[in-house]
């Protein structure tokens, strides 16, 4: 039997997610082929600066030399040629956390084209757009995959929504969803101080380009968010409250300077926390009605306390799991847990085509 081609578009193809997903590929397209008589092939590749694409596959491996100068019309093209191609299915994989590439989801699913997504974006805006989305793919009999957009790979969205699907309501969500938070705040329980835990957690890959967007807590509202929706939560942005790490009103390039200011202030509340056998951790939680991010200081014996840096930990109350809730825990941060994640969705998504049955 002829093997099932099925053609990527790698979007943020030398980021760091992005890099490390090419490499995974490269180490895995033998194996797919042997194993499930899968052929994934990297059709294009593009970022802000570059582009590249071979009909009859690129090498992901070594795509540098392949990338020249993008030009204005390059993506418009490429998702022109997918449309008026017959036969191979092709999915874009989304490695970037660019608003500007979620704003081509609707029309990459109009043209045939699935999307396998570690772009939170999409799935953040408002509730009319999330459904939209899942919509547009369900019609276009496209696949729509964004598991590691919450829990990096913790397989957490599918299971959630296999229980909401099978008809048992979820009542609550709560846990450690920031695998970066969770590593800043272990080191800073280790004597580290604040900036340079930051720092550290920039430096792994654990944070977003945009580290304010971590301890502002953005990136965990849109991970909340996710969540809360794929549970069956009609939940919009402004449902949310956060109250994080204090007033971080920093507006500079450099932000390390400004983040040493708090490192006193932030060495009092750990040390105080310690004597008192606690530890500050960062909660997210969503009920049907609401949903609140904020830090807490939990006992050390509280299983959210005892996470390992950069481990995430979630607790699903359903009204068959209530008094034993469901618990799903494993590294929620890092560039090659992450490339994972999503080509474990890209080789779902390509095996379970939905046009295709």
């Amino acid at each position: 039997m002829d093997a099932q081609r099925v053609d990527l578009i790698l979007i943020g193809a030398r980021g760091k997610v992005g890099a490390a997903f090419r490499q995974l590929l490269a180490r895995q397209q033998l194996a797919l082929l042997a194993e499930v008589n899968l052929d994934l092939r990297l059709l294009a590749a593009f970022d802000r600066r570059g582009f590249a694409f071979d009909a009859i596959g690129l090498a992901p491996g070594s795509l540098e030399g392949a990338m020249y100068a993008r030009a204005g019309a390059d993506v418009e093209r490429l998702i022109e040629f997918v449309a008026t191609r017959a036969g191979v299915p092709t999915i874009a994989v989304d490695c970037t956390a660019s608003d500007e590439i979620a704003d081509l989801y609707p029309q990459l699913f109009d043209k045939g084209i699935g999307v396998v997504a570690a772009n939170k974006r999409a799935n953040a805006r408002t509730l009319a757009f999330y459904h939209g989305l899942q919509r547009s793919a369900r019609e276009h009999g496209v696949p729509y995959r964004y598991e590691t957009t919450v829990g990096s790979a913790i397989p957490l969205l599918g299971p959630l929504r296999d229980l909401r699907l099978r008809g048992e309501r979820v009542e609550s969500l709560q846990g450690v969803l920031s695998g970066s938070l969770s590593y800043i705040l272990h080191r800073m329980h280790e004597g580290c101080p604040f900036s340079a835990a930051v720092v550290e957690a920039r430096d792994l890959g654990y944070t977003e380009p945009d580290v304010m967007e971590d301890l502002r807590a953005i990136d965990l509202s849109r991970k909340l968010l996710v969540l809360a929706r794929e549970a069956g939560f009609s939940m919009e942005v402004d449902d949310m409250r956060v109250e994080l790490l204090g007033d971080l009103q920093i507006d500079v390039d450099d932000v390390v300077p400004a983040l040493q200011l708090l490192d006193d202030g932030w060495r009092i509340r750990v040390e105080a926390a310690l004597a008192r056998g606690e530890r500050w951790v960062a909660v997210a939680e969503a009920t049907p009605d609401a949903a609140r991010i904020g830090l807490h200081s939990l006992p050390a014996h509280s299983p959210f306390a005892q996470l390992a840096p950069g481990q995430n930990l979630i607790e699903i109350r359903t009204e068959l799991q209530d008094r034993m809730p469901l618990r799903v825990s494993g590294p929620g941060a890092g560039v090659e847990i992450t490339a994972a994640g999503v080509l474990s969705d890209a080789v779902s998504a390509a095996m379970h085509w939905p046009s295709r049955h």
